[in-house]
């Protein structure tokens, strides 16, 4: 068993810097700039930082020197970079039990938590984990990065935009869940409910059709549902070749 299924419960997870709680869905929504950078690595910076350059129309010469923070690893760049170290202790003062500390112990498990790379490692993924975050599918091969950015606007323009407008509404007219009840959820709670609930109309819909022809394929309405399933754009670099040929020199 995934031990990730237990996260359904939504109960804190014990960790040697104490109990890590999951967020409620209003809180994620609260502090969706802050997760995002989060579950950003050192490519995801690395091409937000070149199209800034090139935007403001930056020297080549600066944005060849770009190239170099490919090599640093994500704990230093956090660790020099005010915004996003910022951005890290926001969430960080969310997700632990501050009711267990005094503000100088608090202060002592922060520091622990970045005084080695494993440990920051280890909680940035736990807490990505928690909120049911993933990181894109990104590519050092710039030609290649562009291509997955093709696909996944062409991806985004052909299926259907849903808010959490959507899948708040859709969880309260489907179920005894009041509007606060959903605010009050985990990510994970509210994802695996909205999930499930898709499952059963679909369910309900296909038998329906089964009734009058031949051949529809229904699926259970208590099908596993893998929330962490991802689904990628990535291109290897032979497959970027066999797609696109000599029109790149990679």
């Amino acid at each position: 068993m995934d031990s990730r299924d237990f996260y359904i419960f939504g109960e804190p997870i014990d960790t040697k810097f104490g109990k890590i709680r999951f967020l409620t869905y209003k809180e994620y929504l609260l502090n969706l700039s802050e997760l995002s950078l989060i579950s950003q690595n050192v490519l995801h910076l690395y091409y937000m930082y070149r199209k800034q350059f090139e935007k403001e129309k930056n020297s080549k010469e600066l944005i060849e020197e770009l190239n170099q923070y490919k090599k640093k690893n994500l704990y230093e760049i956090v660790l020099g970079t005010d915004y996003i170290l910022e951005a890290y202790l926001k969430i960080l003062l969310l997700v632990l039990d501050t009711n267990e500390y005094s503000d100088e112990e608090f202060k002592i498990v922060i520091d622990a938590i970045f005084s080695t790379e494993e440990d920051f490692m280890y909680i940035r993924n736990m807490i990505m984990d928690m909120q049911v975050l993933t990181e894109d599918d990104v590519s050092p091969n710039e030609e290649i990065q562009k291509a997955i950015e093709r696909s996944r606007r062409v991806k985004q323009q052909s299926s259907d935009k849903q808010s959490f407008v959507d899948i708040v509404t859709s969880i309260t007219a489907s179920t005894n869940n009041s509007f606060e009840d959903v605010c009050n959820m985990t990510v994970f709670q509210v994802y695996a409910t909205y999930a499930r609930i898709s499952a059963i109309f679909n369910y309900n819909t296909t038998t329906l059709f089964a009734t009058v022809a031949e051949k529809v394929s229904i699926e259970a309405w208590n099908k596993h549902i893998n929330l962490f399933e991802k689904k990628t754009d990535t291109l290897t670099q032979e497959e970027f070749k066999s797609q696109f040929g000599g029109l790149f020199d990679i």
